[in-house]
C-alpha cells in the first residue's frame, strides 16, 4: 500500500540557481559594501579621523626632509599660517613653499626628526576639522629640543583632507 504512494508521487521542484550578470553581481557588492560602512558611523569617524593624523604625521615628515615640493601637497589655498600672533595668508604654491623654506631655515639647532605626542580631532562640520596636535623634536642624539602645539584647520577638498590654516599655540605648562 505505501509503494504506490511513492511510485506516483512528484518530485519537488529543485530551485534553479539564479544566473546574475556580472553588472548585477557588481551594483550588489557595492550596495553591501556601503551598508557596512554606514553600519556603525562611529567606525567610519574614527577611519577618517586616522587617516588625517597619517596625513599630518606625513605632512611632519615632509618638514622633517625639508621637502617642499610634498608639503604643498597637503595644502589649499587660501591659507592661513599663524605662528603666535603674526598671521599671514598665502594663497599660491610658490608663497607657501617661501615662507615654509624661511621657517624651516630658523628651527632649532640640531633639529633631526619631530614626533607627535598627543592630538585630538574636533569636527567643525562634516567637511571641516580641527587638529589639535602637540608634538616633540628631537636632535640626532634623540633628545628633545622643542615641544609644541599647533591648530591644523582640515577640510575636504574633492575625495582628499588638505590643509588651510595653521597656528601655533603656547604650551600652558602651569596648567591646574
Amino acid at each position: 500500500m505505501v509503494l504506490p504512494m511513492f511510485a506516483f508521487s512528484q518530485k519537488p521542484m529543485m530551485k534553479k540557481k539564479m544566473e546574475i550578470n556580472p553588472e548585477m553581481k557588481k551594483k550588489k557588492m557595492e550596495i553591501e559594501k556601503k551598508k557596512k560602512l554606514y553600519q556603525n558611523p562611529f567606525d567610519m569617524k574614527k577611519k577618517v579621523e586616522n587617516s588625517i593624523i597619517n596625513k599630518w604625521e606625513e605632512y611632519s615628515r615632509a618638514f622633517e626632509y625639508s621637502d617642499f615640493e610634498k608639503i604643498k601637497t597637503y595644502f589649499t589655498y587660501p591659507v592661513t599660517l599663524s605662528l603666535f600672533g603674526n598671521p599671514v595668508i598665502v594663497d599660491n604654491e610658490k608663497d607657501l613653499i617661501n615662507w615654509y623654506k624661511k621657517i624651516r631655515s630658523e628651527t632649532q639647532d640640531g633639529y633631526k626628526y619631530s614626533m607627535l605626542e598627543k592630538s585630538k580631532v574636533i569636527w567643525i562640520s562634516k567637511d571641516i576639522c580641527m587638529v589639535d596636535a602637540t608634538y616633540s623634536r628631537f636632535n640626532d642624539r634623540y633628545e628633545r629640543i622643542f615641544t609644541g602645539r599647533g591648530i591644523y584647520m582640515y577640510k575636504k577638498v574633492g575625495k582628499a583632507w588638505k590643509m588651510f590654516s595653521m597656528s601655533g599655540v603656547d604650551l600652558n605648562k602651569n596648567k591646574k
